[in-house]
């Protein structure tokens, strides 16, 4: 399954339950945090009772994102 397959499932899961333990949803910082099978993660910014996805990659550059780096 590529990236973009991943991401529409766990885009369709916190749509149906945010709570769904795949998706290990949570808010960080200023965004909200749901990984995308093993190696990717996803940040989404709220806007009023949605989430909207504005950057998916790699674990390591989620790391550096957060990070400032």
């Amino acid at each position: 399954m590529d990236i973009q397959e991943l991401a529409n499932r766990c885009y369709q899961f916190l749509q149906e339950d945010p709570k769904h333990p795949s998706l290990h949803f949570k808010k960080v910082g200023q965004f909200w945090s749901v990984r995308i099978g093993i190696h990717y993660g996803a940040l989404a910014v709220k806007e009023d009772d949605n989430f909207v996805w504005f950057w998916i990659g790699s674990h390591p550059e989620y790391d550096r994102l957060l990070s400032g780096g």
